[in-house]
């Protein structure tokens, strides 16, 4: 038993919920396609018009973004170990607008959409994960959509403590990513973000420290 944790933790594949569910014996059949590679702070991983693929974090994190047709960088999210990137790129979409950078050294272990059309037709149950997933982000992205439709930036920041304190279930949680990052996710600057903060802090509404959040009455 502690021999087949041993050997399960260390398939980077097994961090992916795609492939999760999977049998030890399969997972290592989809380990068996992985490509690993090391990128230093910066690297760029992933950019519009490559070759389709997943990344998967195995550990270290890496910033999805998009440009601006001015050339504005606007993030999209900040993954983590065991997070990933690509569900429609394997499905043979093209990657038109994305990017992924390494925020600081990170293992990456890819799949590419070749290896990944003969594993459908070895599980085609994966599709069925792989689009239910696929849903789940997209429901994500509305989400996102909604915040940014608000004129206010305190609303933005408000429905946004509010989103994240009913995913983590409990009123007292850590934001996932940092400041800089969160303005940029809600349309504005690391400044506004820190003075709204305060703001809602005066006011008796949430207790601050750091990434750690506390709500202490409803907004």
């Amino acid at each position: 038993m502690t021999d087949h944790i041993h050997h399960h933790q260390h398939l980077c594949v097994s961090t992916v919920p795609l492939f999760n569910q999977l049998a030890l014996s399969d997972q290592q059949k989809v380990e068996s396609l992985v490509r690993r590679h090391r990128f230093s702070r910066g690297d760029q991983i992933l950019a519009p018009g490559e070759k389709g693929q997943m990344i998967i974090v195995e550990s270290g994190a890496v910033k999805i973004y998009q440009l601006s047709l001015s050339g504005q960088e606007h993030m999209l999210r900040m993954l983590a170990s065991g997070e990933h990137e690509g569900e429609a790129w394997l499905f043979g979409i093209e990657n038109v607008d994305t990017f992924a950078q390494a925020e600081r050294t990170s293992e990456i272990c890819t799949i590419s959409y070749e290896d990944f059309a003969q594993l459908l037709n070895q599980y085609p149950s994966i599709a069925m994960r792989l689009l239910q997933l696929t849903l789940k982000k997209n429901r994500q992205l509305a989400a996102q959509n909604h915040l940014l439709g608000l004129d206010s930036i305190e609303e933005r920041l408000k429905d946004y403590l509010k989103e994240e304190m009913q995913a983590q279930h409990s009123r007292e949680f850590t934001l996932p990513m940092k400041l800089k990052d969160l303005a940029t996710y809600l349309g504005t600057t690391p400044e506004t973000i820190s003075r709204k903060i305060q703001v809602l802090e005066r006011q008796g509404l949430i207790r601050h420290s750091v990434r750690k959040i506390q709500i202490l009455a409803d907004f």
